[in-house]
């Protein structure tokens, strides 16, 4: 009997079918499992993922794009606001802040590194595969 078929015709979809859906890893999504943000069904060793849990996933992505903590995101998972993605006008509000910060800090490190010269900005500098440090 082929289970995928009768999944996809219940409306469900399998672990591999889901990560294509939505763009993310199957390490990620058995991450997402574990940490308690999805429950697919299961038979046997098999998840099937419902549309419901796919349109979970989609907000999850989304929300981690925005910054918010996987703590933050069950939270929001559940008690949404009324905005998109389960968002209030607080939260949102919050995120453009703490995104903005952040933006900030990154546009400053830019500064100083491309202040530091050709050193920088040398092909010569290598990094090293063993350690990750600057040669």
């Amino acid at each position: 009997m082929d289970t995928s078929s009768s999944t996809a015709d219940a409306g469900f979809l399998t672990i591999r079918e889901a990560c294509e859906e939505v763009g993310v890893t199957l390490r990620a999504l058995r991450f997402y499992e574990a940490k308690g943000l999805i429950a697919p069904k299961r038979k046997e060793r098999q998840r099937f993922y419902h549309t419901k849990d796919v349109e979970h996933l989609v907000t999850i992505v989304k929300l981690k794009s925005f910054g918010l903590s996987l703590h933050e995101i069950r939270e929001l998972l559940r008690s949404p606001g009324d905005g998109p993605y389960g968002l209030t006008a607080n939260l949102c509000k919050e995120l453009i802040e703490r995104l903005s910060a952040q933006r900030d800090a990154v546009e400053a490190a830019l500064a100083q590194l491309r202040g530091l010269g050709p050193q920088c900005t040398s092909t010569t500098v290598a990094i090293s595969t063993d350690h990750g440090t600057m040669q």
